[in-house]
C-alpha cells in the first residue's frame, strides 16, 4: 500500500512537471517552390519541396540562418522534419498550448462557447486580419518573429507607411513594398488622412527627385504602377513609391487604371504594322522602347537576354527576378500585362494543350506530382525546354519540362 501510494505522488510530480507553457510557431512558406532539405546547407539531400502558402511547424532556429521545421504534406498526408532557410519563411503565428488544467476547466463549457473562443484558431484568417494602414518612424526595427530578442531584418531609414495584416501579443505583423515582418504595436501611428493614390498612364515614364524634366532619375515608372499622391503643383506631382519620394508630370497619373486589350494595348498613341509597334509620342519625358517586334521567338530571344540573372525573391527586374516576375517583366516589354504572382498567371492569356506548346507559351508548375496548386512558372522556348528564374543559386536558367523537380499542370499562350 506504501509503495502504490509512493509511485501515485510520483505520477502526479510529472504531471504537474510537464504541465506548463510551451510555445509553437507557424511559418508560411513565401516563395514559388522551396527544398525541404535534410539538414541546414545547400548541400544537403532534399527531402521533399514546398509550395508558397504551404504551412510549417518551426522547431528552432539555426545560427546560419535555417528553420528547423516539421511539414505534412496535405495531399499524402506524409510527415517530414527538415531544414528550410529562413530567408523563404514568413512567421505567421505564436501560440500557446494550455495546460490540462485549464483544458478541463475549458471543456465544460458550452459547445458554442468553444466555437467562439477556439484558441487554436490561426491568427492571420480573414476574419482576424487587419489590413489597414499605419506609419512606421525611422530608425524602428522590424524583427523575423515576434519576439524581442530575435533576429532583425532591417532597421527603417524612413518613416514609412506599412498594412497591418495581423496582431499578436503585442506585436503587428505588417507588409510594405520594400520589406515585411513584426513591429512591436506601440511603435505604429495611426495615418493623418486617407491615402490618395493614382496610376501610371504612359508605357514608361522617368520619377524624379525634383519637378523638373532636367531633374535626377530615381526610376522608372510603367503602366499601371500603383503610387501614392502627396501634393500638385504647376504640372508636377508629388508622389511616393516604394519608399521614395519624388516627381512625375500631373499628366500621367490617372485615378483609375489603364484598361487595355488583348494585345496590351493601353492609352498611347501608335501605329501598328503587322506585329510591330511603333511610339509617336513626342514626349520628352518617357523612355517608350522605339520598335517592339511582338512574335513567340522574339519573346523568347528577349527573354534569353537574361540568362545568369540572378534571383530575388518578389524580384521584377534585372536587377533580380522571381519566377513571375521574371515572366511578367518580358512581356512587359511587348506591351502585355500579366498578373504578378505564379497562381495568378494561370489564368492569365488563353488555356494551351501540352501537345500543342508553341515558343513563348506561359508554363505553370507544381511542387509535387500530385498537386494541381501553380507554385512556379517559366516561359516556354522549344524543345521540350523553357527559362525561368529558378531560384537563389541559380538564377535564371533553361530547364527541362518534364524533370529538374518541376511538376507540369498547364501552358498559357499569351500572343494570340
Amino acid at each position: 500500500m506504501k509503495k502504490r501510494i509512493i509511485i501515485s505522488l510520483l505520477c502526479g510530480l510529472v504531471i504537474c512537471c510537464t504541465a506548463v507553457y510551451s510555445f509553437g510557431t507557424t511559418g508560411i512558406v513565401n516563395t514559388d517552390t522551396l527544398r525541404l532539405r535534410k539538414s541546414n546547407t545547400t548541400d544537403s539531400s532534399i527531402l521533399t519541396l514546398l509550395s508558397v502558402d504551404d504551412k510549417v511547424e518551426i522547431l528552432e532556429r539555426t545560427e546560419n540562418g535555417w528553420y528547423k521545421v516539421k511539414y505534412t504534406d496535405t495531399t499524402t498526408g506524409q510527415g517530414y522534419e527538415g531544414y528550410v532557410s529562413a530567408e523563404y519563411i514568413k512567421v505567421k503565428e505564436e501560440s500557446e498550448s494550455i495546460p490540462e488544467a485549464e483544458q478541463s476547466e475549458e471543456n465544460e463549457t458550452s459547445e458554442e462557447e468553444n466555437n467562439e473562443e477556439n484558441p487554436q484558431e490561426e491568427v492571420g484568417t480573414n476574419e482576424e486580419e487587419k489590413n489597414t494602414i499605419k506609419v512606421v518612424n525611422k530608425g524602428e526595427k522590424v524583427y523575423i518573429i515576434p519576439l524581442i530578442n530575435s533576429n532583425t531584418t532591417m532597421i527603417l531609414e524612413k518613416d514609412a507607411n506599412v498594412q497591418v495584416m495581423t496582431e499578436l501579443s503585442g506585436w503587428s505583423y505588417v507588409t510594405s513594398d520594400s520589406f515585411e515582418g513584426w513591429i512591436r504595436t506601440d511603435k505604429l501611428k495611426e495615418t493623418d488622412a486617407k491615402v490618395k493614390v493614382g496610376y501610371i498612364n504612359a508605357n514608361s515614364v522617368n520619377f524624379r527627385e525634383e519637378p523638373d524634366s532636367s531633374g535626377k532619375i530615381i526610376s522608372t515608372l510603367t503602366r499601371n504602377n500603383q503610387v501614392e499622391i502627396i501634393e500638385e503643383d504647376n504640372g508636377w506631382t508629388k508622389i511616393e513609391y516604394k519608399g521614395n519620394v519624388g516627381y512625375i508630370a500631373t499628366k500621367y497619373i490617372s485615378a483609375t487604371k489603364v484598361q487595355t486589350t488583348s494585345r496590351g494595348g493601353s492609352r498611347r498613341t501608335t501605329t501598328t504594322t503587322s506585329r510591330t509597334k511603333i511610339s509617336t509620342s513626342t514626349n520628352t519625358d518617357t523612355a517608350v522602347v522605339s520598335s517592339v517586334n511582338a512574335t513567340p521567338s522574339a519573346v523568347v530571344s528577349y527573354a534569353k537576354n537574361y540568362l545568369g540573372s540572378r534571383y530575388v525573391h518578389g524580384g521584377s527586374s534585372p536587377s533580380g527576378f522571381d519566377c513571375s516576375g521574371f515572366t511578367q517583366y518580358v512581356y512587359k516589354h511587348f506591351g502585355y500585362s500579366l498578373s504578378r504572382t505564379s497562381s495568378s498567371q494561370a489564368g492569365n492569356g488563353v488555356a494551351v494543350e501540352k501537345a500543342n506548346l508553341q515558343q513563348g507559351d506561359v508554363l505553370c508548375f507544381s511542387g509535387s506530382s500530385k498537386s494541381k496548386k501553380v507554385s512556379h512558372v517559366g516561359i516556354y522556348i522549344g524543345g521540350g525546354k523553357f527559362i525561368h528564374a529558378a531560384n537563389s543559386r541559380k538564377g535564371v536558367i533553361i530547364s527541362n519540362v518534364d524533370g529538374d523537380g518541376y511538376y507540369y499542370v498547364c501552358g498559357r499562350r499569351i500572343i494570340n
